[in-house]
């Protein structure tokens, strides 16, 4: 093995972990006794700089520049134009997330804070890369402990310790379903190596470690009926924690269900026995999610039951099991971590300094005092709803066009997944309820005096960061094509 070309190859996850141990150090040692801001201030410096040198040297990879051969990790990481891109936005997204954490001061263990942001993206990171069985499972054990102690850190809210529990104990049985899914697979296969797995069959020991893998990977996605910790965790856990919840975690976990079925691809009668339970649970997670979003009034707890709804419109790209449904899978989560994170990024400098989970009719009157603010809430929902000509709404036509292309020959509509797109049509028209329910409140209704959200200011760094969230949704959906030609590879 060449070692040199092995450091270059992890060379921006090692910045990340030097970042990491940085801010736990400075913090401990230089910064003890100052000030909570300033602390806060530092740290995010710290980490910031880590990100954004891990995210140079992977621009770098991906132009060729440093180039990196997927023979370097044989057997363990993947390391192309596809899987880098996706690193790298994580680790972008992830450099967003830090700024929202700077202001949102919940907790003195400020450097435990930062270090824990870090060590989820880099396992994110490990995730999508990684193409071995016990590598993928720890990459995303160590995003899942990462999150779990994220969201006890608002140590003033008794509920936050409860929704952590919560949390912890259902991806606790999650992750126990998840390993015994890949036990099977390597019991099946004899191999850990996903790239290396061909000619699998009907077999029922592969069917049951499949089932398995749904339902471990069905907690980390928040499908239905693996949801129940979703609600309680988005609304208790400090507000850019659930941000990254929602996105970042996200999108890791759906491409890693996407690698573990590339395998099945060869396998017609596999790929048969294994579709009826994804358009199951495609199927309840839009049902749950929709309808539970239509009679809440806490915002927070809403965007929850939107990604329960929106998991199950990432099956509909899933279930063709084809390359045009993998890119629109990630081409879709990509686009709704994005508005995601904008979403709660927005209800994080609105109600920092609110003292309580807002309510929606809390931000009545928002257009009027934070323009800037509501106009990019509007963007971001506009986009979750799949509103033209917005990132979303290409997000779902691909998904839509996928599941409709893996069948071309169905001439009915109980054929193929005619059914199945119709379906997720009809629930996006219910969505619309409660997306409109929001903006009214932002855009429409008038500001009374018991509204509790007052001005603040934003500051230019989460400025920036929910400006260029905006744009790139706003972008992904009048240009899709580059970001689509990197992640089909």
């Amino acid at each position: 093995m060449d070692y040199q070309q092995l450091l270059l190859a992890l060379l921006p996850d090692l910045l990340v972990v030097v970042a990491l141990f940085a801010a736990l150090g400075v913090d401990y040692s230089r910064m003890r006794g100052s000030r909570l801001a300033k602390r806060y201030e530092v740290a995010c410096q710290i980490s910031a700089a880590g990100l954004i040198g891990g995210l140079a040297v992977l621009v770098l990879q991906i132009g060729g520049t440093m180039p990196v051969m997927e023979s370097t990790v044989d057997g363990q990481l993947v390391l192309n134009t596809g899987t880098l891109t996706l690193k790298a936005l994580l680790y972008a997204m992830g450099l967003g997330v830090l700024p929202l954490a700077k202001r949102d001061q919940v907790t003195q263990q400020v450097s435990e804070y930062f270090a824990l942001l870090l060590l989820a993206t880099l396992g994110m990171g490990f995730v999508v890369t990684n193409r071995n069985l016990l590598g993928a499972f720890v990459a995303l054990e160590l995003v899942s402990l990462s999150l779990y102690a994220m969201t006890v850190l608002n140590q003033a809210r008794r509920a936050s310790a409860e929704a952590a529990l919560k949390y912890l104990t259902f991806g606790a049985v999650a992750s126990g379903f998840l390993l015994f899914g890949l036990s099977y697979l390597y019991g099946a296969t004899g191999q850990l190596d996903l790239t290396q797995m061909t000619g699998l069959t009907d077999e029922p020991m592969l069917v049951l470690a499949y089932l398995l893998i749904f339902v471990g990977l069905g907690f980390k996605l928040a499908l239905a009926p693996f949801h129940l910790w979703a609600p309680d965790v988005y609304q208790n856990a400090p507000t850019p924690v659930a941000g990254w919840i929602g996105s970042g975690s996200k999108i890791a976990a759906a491409a890693l269900l996407l690698a573990l079925l590339q395998p099945v691809f060869d396998s017609p009668k596999l790929k048969d026995s294994l579709v009826l339970a994804l358009a199951a649970l495609a199927v309840l997670s839009m049902v749950v999610g929709n309808l539970g979003a239509l009679r809440q009034t806490n915002l927070k707890r809403l965007l929850a039951y939107s990604a329960i709804a929106n998991a199950g419109y990432l099956l509909v790209g899933v279930v063709a099991f084809s390359a045009a449904g993998n890119t629109s899978v990630i081409f879709y989560i990509l686009v709704y971590s994005l508005a995601s994170l904008g979403a709660f990024g927005v209800v994080a400098v609105l109600t920092d300094t609110l003292g309580r989970e807002a309510e929606i009719n809390d931000f009545n009157g928002c257009w009027k005092t934070t323009p800037g603010l509501a106009a990019a809430f509007l963007v971001f929902v506009l986009s979750l709803a799949g509103i033209p000509p917005l990132a979303g709404f290409f997000g779902k036509f691909y998904l839509f066009f996928a599941a409709i292309g893996a069948a071309p020959e169905a001439a009915a509509w109980h054929d193929g997944f005619y059914w199945l797109v119709a379906f997720a049509l009809i629930m996006s028209v219910v969505s619309l309820y409660y997306y409109l329910r929001v903006l009214k409140a932002f855009l429409v209704a008038p500001a009374d005096y018991r509204a509790a959200i007052a001005p603040s200011k934003i500051g230019w760094a989460a400025g920036i960061t929910l400006c260029s969230l905006a744009l790139a949704v706003v972008a992904l959906g009048l240009w899709p094509e580059p970001v689509l030609t990197l992640l089909g590879h």
